[in-house]
């Protein structure tokens, strides 16, 4: 007689593990953490539109190009933070009955819908911001004009006098 009981494969137990951290909880804790990166990312967008430091905010105020790709980053970027602090609300539902669990679903699987969406458009709305902001920096460099190189005559532009 054989034994018809397979073991569970260490695969399948991963793939088991991996299912019970998978609660509304969880998912609601995750979309959290990712908002509030969301929220905190957006100081790369100002170093990305001053050129990585390298660049007076002003400089791109000058070049249309430049101008217009930091006018989108920022109108961008606010949206991103906008959307992400959209998704972190408290939401307090007084009406909510705790021992009535289908309630309880539909509240969970409300919220997440909600703020998953939100999370995904700053997300998506953050790396658009990114993009447009390096396109800032790039625009302005390749548009401004270089300093002239000092020469070795004084302001006077006449060449010095030999002793």
């Amino acid at each position: 007689m054989t034994d018809s009981v397979q073991r569970t494969s260490q695969d399948d137990q991963d793939w088991a593990d991996l299912a019970r951290q998978l609660t509304p909880a969880a998912s609601l804790a995750r979309i959290d953490t990712v908002g509030g990166r969301a929220v905190t990312t957006i100081t790369v967008i100002g170093l990305l539109l001053t050129g990585l430091g390298t660049l007076a905010a002003g400089q791109f105020a000058r070049h249309g190009a430049a101008r217009g790709f930091a006018v989108a980053a920022v109108i961008t970027a606010t949206l991103a933070v906008a959307c992400a602090l959209t998704a972190q609300v408290l939401t307090v539902s007084h009406k909510l009955n705790a021992d009535n669990l289908k309630q309880v679903q539909a509240w969970y699987e409300s919220q997440f819908r909600f703020r998953a969406r939100a999370t995904q458009v700053a997300t998506i709305l953050l790396i658009l911001a990114a993009v447009l902001a390096g396109a800032t920096a790039t625009a302005t460099l390749v548009t401004t004009p270089q300093p002239a190189k000092a020469t070795s005559h004084s302001h006077t532009g006449k060449a010095p006098r030999r002793a």
